[in-house]
């Protein structure tokens, strides 16, 4: 479905709708949400140094893509309603080029703190024995949870890309795109709300902690 509606992006992209919907974000959005789901395949992955770095990475980066196009799309929606009724004078920073610099330094924080994090802890495969007749191979950063480092950025912009939905509820007809994703946002909430204590409370049953991780992605795509 993703790679259908890139399609049909590409093959109207001088259109006035697509022009309309903010082409260059909608492809950064399209991007965000192919590489969610091709994490949910990574997280499947027989664990090795290299996969438990790409599974590290991945899960959370892909989240910062969406979610900072997202609130860059809900930024600039708010703040020219804003202006709008203050003054005639355009806002600042509302060109194509200046939102596709806006998500990159949203995502690049990401970036920052994928790196640090793997300087700090080397992703690694390792064994965990949960009781003594298991023995599985798993990535060490699922044993202490500390797989949530990965999430921490782009909870920050769900919730931050969730007021601004709020925010923009009640503007013109004009702008309803901002419904949209404010109920994209709602429901994102909601499975995010379930997920989390799913997450902690799995204990030591990496397989649960895995699979709730992997249908968390899908369903927040």
């Amino acid at each position: 479905v993703t790679l259908f509606v890139a399609g049909v992006f590409v093959r109207h992209n001088d259109t006035p709708v697509v022009k309309a919907a903010g082409r260059e974000l909608s492809y950064v959005l399209l991007t965000g949400i192919l590489l969610c789901y091709l994490v949910t395949f990574a997280l499947v992955l027989r664990p090795t140094n290299s996969v438990c770095g790409i599974q590290r990475f991945g899960a959370g980066f892909c989240f910062t893509v969406v979610y900072a196009a997202l609130l860059t799309k809900t930024n600039r929606i708010s703040r020219i309603f804003n202006a709008g009724k203050r003054t005639a004078k355009r806002p600042s920073f509302i060109t194509p080029k200046s939102q596709l610099i806006i998500c990159s330094g949203l995502c690049s924080v990401q970036v920052i703190i994928n790196a640090i994090w793997f300087f700090v802890s080397p992703p690694r495969a390792i064994h965990h024995y949960p009781s003594r007749e298991d023995n599985l191979l798993i990535c060490s950063s699922y044993v202490d949870a500390s797989h949530m480092i990965a999430f921490g950025y782009p909870i920050v912009l769900i919730v931050v890309c969730t007021v601004y939905a709020v925010k923009t509820r009640n503007i013109p007809e004009a702008f309803n795109e901002s419904k949209h994703i404010g109920f994209t946002m709602y429901t994102t909430c909601v499975i995010w709300l379930a997920f989390v204590p799913l997450y902690f409370g799995t204990g030591n049953n990496m397989a649960l902690r895995i699979t709730s991780m992997s249908v968390t992605i899908s369903l927040s795509a």
